[in-house]
Protein backbone atom coordinates (compact mmCIF):
# COMPACT_ATOMS: atom_id res chain seq x y z
CA UNK A 1 0.00 0.00 0.00
CA UNK A 2 1.42 3.35 -0.90
CA UNK A 3 3.64 2.49 -3.23
CA UNK A 4 3.82 3.56 -7.38
CA UNK A 5 3.11 0.88 -9.25
CA UNK A 6 5.61 0.81 -12.29
CA UNK A 7 7.80 -1.51 -14.54
CA UNK A 8 11.24 -0.32 -16.17
CA UNK A 9 11.37 -0.65 -20.06
CA UNK A 10 13.43 -2.98 -20.64
CA UNK A 11 13.33 -2.80 -24.62
CA UNK A 12 11.92 0.33 -26.46
CA UNK A 13 12.73 2.92 -29.39
CA UNK A 14 16.34 4.67 -29.73
CA UNK A 15 14.68 7.94 -29.59
CA UNK A 16 13.55 7.03 -25.94
CA UNK A 17 16.80 6.64 -24.98
CA UNK A 18 18.23 9.71 -27.13
CA UNK A 19 15.21 11.92 -25.47
CA UNK A 20 16.35 10.65 -21.96
CA UNK A 21 19.63 11.96 -22.70
CA UNK A 22 19.08 15.47 -23.95
CA UNK A 23 16.78 17.06 -21.15
CA UNK A 24 17.98 16.74 -17.90
CA UNK A 25 15.56 19.69 -16.41
CA UNK A 26 12.80 22.11 -17.33
CA UNK A 27 14.82 25.15 -16.83
CA UNK A 28 16.02 26.40 -20.05
CA UNK A 29 15.39 29.21 -22.38
CA UNK A 30 12.67 28.55 -24.65
CA UNK A 31 9.98 30.53 -25.63
CA UNK A 32 6.69 29.96 -27.28
CA UNK A 33 4.72 30.75 -29.87
CA UNK A 34 1.49 29.89 -32.50
CA UNK A 35 1.55 31.54 -35.62
CA UNK A 36 -2.15 31.09 -37.45
CA UNK A 37 -1.68 30.60 -41.55
CA UNK A 38 -4.36 31.34 -44.17
CA UNK A 39 -3.12 28.42 -46.52
CA UNK A 40 -6.12 30.03 -49.33
CA UNK A 41 -3.90 31.68 -51.66
CA UNK A 42 -1.45 29.03 -51.53
CA UNK A 43 -3.76 25.89 -52.05
CA UNK A 44 -5.36 28.06 -55.10
CA UNK A 45 -1.86 27.82 -56.63
CA UNK A 46 -0.72 25.02 -55.22
CA UNK A 47 -2.39 22.10 -57.75
CA UNK A 48 -0.72 24.11 -60.89
CA UNK A 49 2.03 24.19 -59.74
CA UNK A 50 2.53 20.39 -58.30
CA UNK A 51 1.67 19.18 -62.05
CA UNK A 52 4.41 21.48 -63.55
CA UNK A 53 6.37 19.91 -61.84
CA UNK A 54 5.39 16.12 -60.81
CA UNK A 55 6.23 16.18 -57.71
CA UNK A 56 3.39 16.45 -53.93
CA UNK A 57 3.32 19.48 -52.36
CA UNK A 58 1.75 19.80 -48.93
CA UNK A 59 2.09 22.57 -46.44
CA UNK A 60 5.39 21.22 -44.94
CA UNK A 61 6.97 22.05 -48.09
CA UNK A 62 5.57 25.58 -48.22
CA UNK A 63 6.67 26.08 -44.14
CA UNK A 64 10.12 24.94 -44.71
CA UNK A 65 10.55 26.99 -48.41
CA UNK A 66 8.66 30.36 -46.39
CA UNK A 67 11.14 30.40 -43.45
CA UNK A 68 14.39 29.95 -45.83
CA UNK A 69 12.77 32.95 -46.84
CA UNK A 70 12.20 33.99 -43.21
CA UNK A 71 16.13 33.27 -41.89
CA UNK A 72 17.43 34.71 -45.10
CA UNK A 73 15.75 37.91 -44.42
CA UNK A 74 17.01 37.57 -40.74
CA UNK A 75 20.04 35.73 -40.99
CA UNK A 76 20.44 36.87 -36.83
CA UNK A 77 18.41 34.07 -36.82
CA UNK A 78 20.29 31.21 -38.76
CA UNK A 79 23.10 30.91 -35.65
CA UNK A 80 24.49 28.98 -33.44
CA UNK A 81 26.15 29.09 -29.90
CA UNK A 82 29.90 27.76 -29.56
CA UNK A 83 31.66 28.63 -26.47
CA UNK A 84 29.49 31.38 -25.41
CA UNK A 85 29.68 33.06 -28.96
CA UNK A 86 27.13 33.63 -31.44
CA UNK A 87 28.37 32.66 -34.78
CA UNK A 88 26.25 33.49 -38.27
CA UNK A 89 25.44 30.08 -40.44
CA UNK A 90 26.16 30.76 -44.13
CA UNK A 91 23.30 28.32 -45.52
CA UNK A 92 20.07 27.41 -44.81
CA UNK A 93 20.09 23.38 -44.34
CA UNK A 94 16.24 22.75 -42.73
CA UNK A 95 16.06 19.88 -40.66
CA UNK A 96 12.75 17.86 -41.12
CA UNK A 97 11.82 14.79 -38.64
CA UNK A 98 10.78 11.31 -39.97
CA UNK A 99 9.00 8.80 -38.03
CA UNK A 100 10.31 5.48 -38.90
CA UNK A 101 7.52 3.17 -38.57
CA UNK A 102 8.00 -0.33 -36.68
CA UNK A 103 8.79 -3.54 -37.83
CA UNK A 104 6.09 -5.35 -35.77
CA UNK A 105 3.58 -2.65 -34.20
CA UNK A 106 4.55 0.56 -36.20
CA UNK A 107 3.32 3.05 -33.60
CA UNK A 108 5.21 1.40 -30.37
CA UNK A 109 8.05 0.13 -32.19
CA UNK A 110 8.51 3.84 -34.09
CA UNK A 111 11.19 5.79 -34.08
CA UNK A 112 12.53 9.15 -34.39
CA UNK A 113 14.84 10.83 -37.14
CA UNK A 114 15.45 12.99 -39.59
CA UNK A 115 17.07 14.11 -42.44
CA UNK A 116 18.80 17.50 -44.03
CA UNK A 117 17.88 19.27 -47.05
CA UNK A 118 20.90 21.43 -47.47
CA UNK A 119 21.19 25.18 -48.71
CA UNK A 120 17.63 25.51 -49.55
CA UNK A 121 18.22 29.15 -50.38
CA UNK A 122 19.60 28.08 -53.19
CA UNK A 123 16.70 25.53 -54.26
CA UNK A 124 12.77 25.88 -55.33
CA UNK A 125 9.66 25.00 -53.65
CA UNK A 126 9.74 21.99 -56.07
CA UNK A 127 13.59 21.18 -55.35
CA UNK A 128 13.12 21.02 -51.55
CA UNK A 129 9.86 18.70 -52.19
CA UNK A 130 11.55 16.41 -54.26
CA UNK A 131 14.78 16.09 -51.83
CA UNK A 132 12.59 15.54 -48.69
CA UNK A 133 10.70 12.62 -50.30
CA UNK A 134 13.58 11.03 -51.59
CA UNK A 135 15.56 11.00 -48.55
CA UNK A 136 12.20 10.57 -46.47
CA UNK A 137 11.53 7.68 -48.52
CA UNK A 138 15.07 5.99 -47.83
CA UNK A 139 14.63 6.40 -44.51
CA UNK A 140 11.49 4.94 -44.10
CA UNK A 141 12.25 1.70 -46.14
CA UNK A 142 15.38 1.07 -43.69
CA UNK A 143 18.35 3.46 -45.20
CA UNK A 144 19.30 5.96 -42.42
CA UNK A 145 22.60 6.68 -44.63
CA UNK A 146 24.70 9.26 -41.81
CA UNK A 147 22.61 8.01 -39.24
CA UNK A 148 23.45 4.42 -39.58
CA UNK A 149 26.67 4.25 -37.22
CA UNK A 150 24.99 6.84 -34.98
CA UNK A 151 22.11 4.54 -34.49
CA UNK A 152 24.37 1.06 -34.07
CA UNK A 153 26.19 3.16 -31.23
CA UNK A 154 22.92 3.90 -29.94
CA UNK A 155 21.92 0.55 -28.92
CA UNK A 156 25.27 -0.10 -26.64
CA UNK A 157 25.01 3.29 -24.73
CA UNK A 158 23.73 2.89 -20.96
CA UNK A 159 20.73 5.19 -20.43
CA UNK A 160 22.62 6.67 -17.53
CA UNK A 161 25.23 7.67 -20.10
CA UNK A 162 23.19 9.34 -23.65
CA UNK A 163 23.62 12.74 -21.81
CA UNK A 164 27.39 12.55 -21.83
CA UNK A 165 27.05 11.25 -25.07
CA UNK A 166 25.28 13.25 -27.31
CA UNK A 167 26.74 16.47 -25.35
CA UNK A 168 30.23 14.99 -26.11
CA UNK A 169 29.04 14.54 -29.80
CA UNK A 170 27.65 18.36 -29.71
CA UNK A 171 31.05 20.23 -28.46
CA UNK A 172 33.26 17.61 -31.62
CA UNK A 173 30.66 18.27 -34.03
CA UNK A 174 29.30 22.03 -33.12
CA UNK A 175 32.01 23.06 -30.76
CA UNK A 176 35.28 21.89 -32.15
CA UNK A 177 33.53 21.84 -35.76
CA UNK A 178 35.77 18.32 -36.60
CA UNK A 179 34.40 16.44 -39.38
CA UNK A 180 33.97 13.31 -38.22
CA UNK A 181 32.42 11.75 -41.45
CA UNK A 182 35.13 9.16 -41.36
CA UNK A 183 34.03 7.77 -38.08
CA UNK A 184 30.42 7.11 -39.43
CA UNK A 185 29.10 10.30 -37.47
CA UNK A 186 26.90 12.87 -39.89
CA UNK A 187 28.10 16.27 -40.87
CA UNK A 188 26.32 19.34 -39.37
CA UNK A 189 23.19 16.31 -38.69
CA UNK A 190 20.22 19.14 -37.27
CA UNK A 191 20.90 22.14 -39.49
CA UNK A 192 20.05 25.41 -38.91
CA UNK A 193 16.32 24.60 -38.22
CA UNK A 194 14.09 21.35 -37.08
CA UNK A 195 10.57 21.45 -38.99
CA UNK A 196 8.39 18.45 -37.48
CA UNK A 197 4.79 17.51 -39.40
CA UNK A 198 2.48 17.01 -36.61
CA UNK A 199 -0.47 17.74 -39.01
CA UNK A 200 0.60 14.33 -40.58
CA UNK A 201 -0.64 13.09 -37.20
CA UNK A 202 -3.80 14.78 -36.70
CA UNK A 203 -2.60 16.91 -34.69
CA UNK A 204 -4.06 21.14 -35.04
CA UNK A 205 -1.86 22.63 -32.73
CA UNK A 206 1.45 21.93 -30.55
CA UNK A 207 4.74 23.24 -29.58
CA UNK A 208 8.06 21.07 -29.75
CA UNK A 209 10.80 21.69 -27.60
CA UNK A 210 14.39 23.01 -28.46
CA UNK A 211 17.15 20.20 -28.32
CA UNK A 212 20.42 21.19 -26.43
CA UNK A 213 22.84 19.29 -28.19
CA UNK A 214 20.93 20.32 -32.00
CA UNK A 215 22.25 23.68 -31.32
CA UNK A 216 19.38 24.87 -33.19
CA UNK A 217 17.85 28.39 -32.85
CA UNK A 218 14.39 27.20 -33.90
CA UNK A 219 12.11 24.17 -33.71
CA UNK A 220 8.98 24.09 -35.71
CA UNK A 221 5.72 22.63 -35.72
CA UNK A 222 2.66 22.29 -38.88
CA UNK A 223 -0.16 21.60 -37.57
CA UNK A 224 -3.10 20.00 -39.20
CA UNK A 225 -4.87 22.09 -42.41
CA UNK A 226 -8.80 22.97 -40.76
CA UNK A 227 -11.44 25.37 -41.88
CA UNK A 228 -11.57 28.03 -39.49
CA UNK A 229 -13.47 31.35 -39.30
CA UNK A 230 -11.36 34.29 -40.48
CA UNK A 231 -12.53 38.02 -41.04
CA UNK A 232 -11.22 38.89 -44.55
CA UNK A 233 -12.44 43.04 -45.15
CA UNK A 234 -14.91 43.02 -42.16
CA UNK A 235 -16.31 40.00 -43.19
CA UNK A 236 -16.38 36.48 -41.32
CA UNK A 237 -15.13 33.69 -44.12
CA UNK A 238 -14.62 29.85 -43.50
CA UNK A 239 -10.68 29.55 -44.72
CA UNK A 240 -8.57 26.47 -44.58
CA UNK A 241 -5.97 27.29 -41.87
CA UNK A 242 -2.56 25.97 -40.35
CA UNK A 243 -1.39 26.59 -37.01
CA UNK A 244 2.85 26.67 -37.09
CA UNK A 245 4.23 26.41 -33.82
CA UNK A 246 7.69 28.02 -32.66
CA UNK A 247 9.99 27.18 -30.15
CA UNK A 248 13.14 29.60 -30.48
CA UNK A 249 16.57 30.33 -28.30
CA UNK A 250 15.97 33.21 -26.48
CA UNK A 251 19.76 33.27 -26.26
CA UNK A 252 19.64 34.15 -30.25
CA UNK A 253 16.44 35.97 -30.74
CA UNK A 254 14.60 38.39 -28.87
CA UNK A 255 10.83 39.37 -29.15
CA UNK A 256 11.68 42.24 -32.08
CA UNK A 257 12.99 38.78 -33.92
CA UNK A 258 10.22 36.85 -33.77
CA UNK A 259 7.82 39.50 -34.58
CA UNK A 260 9.84 40.29 -37.31
CA UNK A 261 9.84 36.55 -38.35
CA UNK A 262 6.20 36.17 -37.81
CA UNK A 263 5.50 38.81 -40.68
CA UNK A 264 7.95 37.58 -43.01
CA UNK A 265 6.21 34.14 -42.61
CA UNK A 266 2.85 35.71 -43.10
CA UNK A 267 3.76 37.58 -46.22
CA UNK A 268 4.67 34.18 -48.06
CA UNK A 269 1.65 33.04 -47.43
CA UNK A 270 -0.48 36.18 -48.00
CA UNK A 271 2.01 36.45 -51.43
CA UNK A 272 2.92 33.07 -52.59
CA UNK A 273 2.83 33.43 -55.97
CA UNK A 274 6.20 36.16 -55.27
CA UNK A 275 7.61 33.57 -52.55
CA UNK A 276 6.63 30.41 -52.27
CA UNK A 277 5.67 29.41 -55.95
CA UNK A 278 8.16 31.57 -57.78
CA UNK A 279 10.88 29.57 -58.92
CA UNK A 280 12.82 32.99 -60.19
CA UNK A 281 12.78 34.48 -57.09
CA UNK A 282 16.78 33.31 -55.84
CA UNK A 283 16.74 33.53 -52.34
CA UNK A 284 19.94 33.75 -51.79
CA UNK A 285 20.33 37.29 -52.74
CA UNK A 286 18.37 37.93 -50.26
CA UNK A 287 20.54 37.55 -47.29
CA UNK A 288 21.00 40.65 -45.72
CA UNK A 289 23.95 40.27 -42.95
CA UNK A 290 23.53 41.03 -39.40
CA UNK A 291 25.87 43.83 -37.86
Amino acid sequence: MGKIKFKKLRQGPIFRKVAMGSWKTAKDPSVYAFVEIDMQKALDLLPEYSLKHQVKITPLHLVGRAFTYCMQRRPEINAMIRFWRIYLRAEVDLFFQVNIPGKEDKTKGANLAGTVVRSAQTLTLAEIAKKLSEQANKMKGGDVGDLKTSFSVFKYIPWALMGFFLDFSSLLIYGLNLNLTFLGFPRDPFGSIMITNTGGLGVEKVLAPLIPYARVPLVVTVGALTDRAVVIDKKVEVRPCITVGVTFDHRLMDGVHAAKMAQDLKYCFENPSEVLFNDSLDLSDHRKDYL
